[in-house]
């Protein structure tokens, strides 16, 4: 995939982005850090751009690993359901077999049955 060249605006300057993602997409992300950078400007006057930046990537550093965090708990999870359901599945196909082999069984015995009412 070719390069774009995508220029972004975060806290009033422009950036110039060189990206294989798409100008949508890296727009959006541009609009999330100014979106950030923008609400720390204005929460304190001794707050500079510099700091707000810098401020900002610490804020999606945290989510970011808080996110990598909870997705590796979810996939933990789901690879636990996945083990539990083939658990269940085995025990399923147990009990077909016995309830199989109950049915034969009562059916011979019943068959058993008849034979002996009809010699009686």
């Amino acid at each position: 995939m070719s390069k774009n060249k995508i220029i972004v605006s975060i806290a009033g300057s422009e950036l110039v982005v060189m990206t294989d993602e798409t100008r949508e997409y890296t727009t959006m992300l541009a609009g999330i850090i100014d979106t950030k950078v923008r609400a720390l400007l204005a929460s304190s006057s001794k707050i500079t751009t510099p700091m707000a930046c810098i401020l900002a990537c610490l804020d999606l550093c945290d989510e970011n690993e808080k996110n990598k965090a909870a997705a590796s708990r979810m996939r933990d999870e789901i690879r636990s359901y996945y083990e539990q359901n083939a658990e269940l599945e085995a025990k399923i196909s147990t009990l077909e077999n016995e309830l199989a082999a109950a049915k034969r069984k009562l059916s011979m015995l019943e068959r058993k049955d008849e034979l002996h009412e009809s010699q009686n």
